[in-house]
């Protein structure tokens, strides 16, 4: 039996769920931020805690006082930005915004 390099493999599994669901919010990060609704802050300050029961900025699903909630706020006093977040929306919102650069 002789093996191939790994490199000549053709991959013909789908996406698991969760990178699914990760290239789902990474485009509506993008949308978002091309439509205005989310803005690419360069500058600005990062809470976690408990959910406030407020929506998502990005998927606008409420964020419960049982999961972790991050809260984003603009430091330029001039834009008054606060965006409230889930972990996985977050880490879509960053990554589409690093790649906006």
């Amino acid at each position: 039996m002789q093996l191939r390099n790994a490199r000549d493999w053709k991959l013909e599994a789908e996406p698991m769920p969760s990178d699914r669901i990760e290239l789902d919010l990474r485009q509506r990060a993008r949308e978002r931020i091309r439509e205005g609704r989310l803005s690419c802050i360069t500058h600005y300050r990062t809470w976690g805690g408990r959910g406030s029961n407020e929506p998502c900025a990005l998927c606008d699903v409420v964020i419960g006082r049982d999961e972790v909630e991050y809260e984003i706020e603009a430091l330029d006093a001039t834009s008054g930005c606060l965006y409230r977040f889930h972990f996985l929306c977050h880490d879509a919102w960053q990554y589409e915004c690093a790649q906006a650069i």
